[in-house]
């Protein structure tokens, strides 16, 4: 009886082992189906979201042009600027081909939801001078409006905490109480102090739209 018994006892160990590790595969791929799906439906969901956000904002501005910036789901993904501005890091720029003076230089920036142009960096500096007339000069969002030597950045950036690309020996005038970027053959583009109510192009600045 006990001779007979062993073979049916190894046979039913074996039967529960495989049914034991056929349940452990099913759940495994059954939750690795969860969560496939799972992730389809949040990425459906995200990027149709991102979508209808991107016509909304094409409504809006007849003319926007969206760049790719981030590859996860959870990033901020697109870059928007209007289609007529440049594109640089987190911001945009536009190019006045109209003379004004200072101020009415800013209130058109103003208008445009912008202002005018705060420069943080060097690098920043020369992306803007390729866009450039070397035979301009353009105003920048930086001012003295005392003339006493104490500049100020339009958007409160503090000047002497950033980046300061003035030519050699500018600013030179105390009457001058606003600044320009122009190009001087020989030092190329700098900074200059100039006279507010005199006419210069200008250069627009507005953070990019984030989607």
């Amino acid at each position: 009886m006990v001779q007979e018994g062993q073979p049916q006892g190894r046979e039913k160990a074996v039967w529960w082992f495989q049914v034991r590790l056929w349940s452990v595969a099913v759940i495994s791929i059954a939750l690795l189906g969860v969560r496939f799906i799972v992730s389809c439906v949040v990425t459906y969901f995200t990027y149709d979201k991102t979508g209808k956000k991107l016509s909304e904002l094409h409504t809006y501005y007849s003319s926007l042009t969206c760049f790719s910036e981030g590859t996860r789901v959870t990033e901020k993904a697109w870059g928007c600027c209007p289609s007529t501005w440049k594109s640089f890091g987190s911001s945009c720029y536009l190019i006045s081909t109209e003379q004004n003076f200072w101020t009415k230089s800013e209130q058109n920036c103003v208008g445009m939801g912008a202002h005018l142009v705060v420069i943080n960096t060097e690098a920043e500096q020369n992306f803007i001078v390729q866009q450039l007339n070397e035979s301009l000069s353009y105003f920048l969002g930086l001012s003295d409006p005392q003339g006493t030597g104490n500049w100020q950045w339009i958007d409160k950036t503090p000047y002497m905490e950033n980046v300061r690309l003035w030519h050699q020996n500018e600013p030179n005038f105390s009457a001058e109480e606003c600044a320009s970027i122009v190009f001087w053959n020989h030092r190329g583009w700098g900074w200059n102090d100039v006279f507010c109510d005199s006419n210069r192009n200008s250069i627009c600045e507005m953070k990019k739209i984030y989607l």
